[in-house]
């Protein structure tokens, strides 16, 4: 069966589909224009994707969250463990090693909202992956 996984920002999505590009598709939320219900046409895609044969990686915004709730569509998450200064470093990490304007975003987005979407994400009863920033790289593990 394929399966839509919302990852958190530098869970290893891209990674994950980049050694795995047969089975796997990253769609990236920053390819689209965050305008109005742009969510509805992003898991809209997703879904496709997934019917199509793929395991999908999406972001984990809570408004692609809850458009995937509203349509009765079955996901994982993969989230970080509740240790925000070691994610904040891997996201810095990341930054240095390639600084894209996404790779800063993610650092910003990370400052303004992780409290916020760790809160929401406890409320979810999907199933979720708790990752370390140690073993970020091998999200294949929760994969199967």
């Amino acid at each position: 069966m394929y399966m839509i996984y919302c990852g958190y920002q530098g869970c290893g999505k891209s990674t994950y589909c980049r050694n795995n590009p047969d089975t796997t598709i990253d769609l990236d939320s920053s390819n689209f224009v965050k305008k109005d219900k742009w969510e509805n046409l992003y898991v809209a895609l997703a879904h496709s994707l997934s019917f199509a044969g793929y395991n999908v990686f999406i972001s984990a915004h809570q408004v692609v969250i809850n458009r995937l709730i509203e349509e009765g569509i079955v996901f994982e998450l993969l989230i970080p463990e509740q240790n925000p200064k070691a994610w904040r470093n891997r996201l810095e990490f990341r930054y240095n090693i390639n600084p894209t304007q996404a790779n800063m975003n993610a650092i910003l987005d990370f400052d303004k909202n992780y409290e916020k979407d760790m809160a929401f994400y406890e409320t979810l009863t999907c199933k979720k992956h708790y990752i370390s920033a140690r073993i970020v790289t091998d999200i294949d593990t929760f994969i199967k």
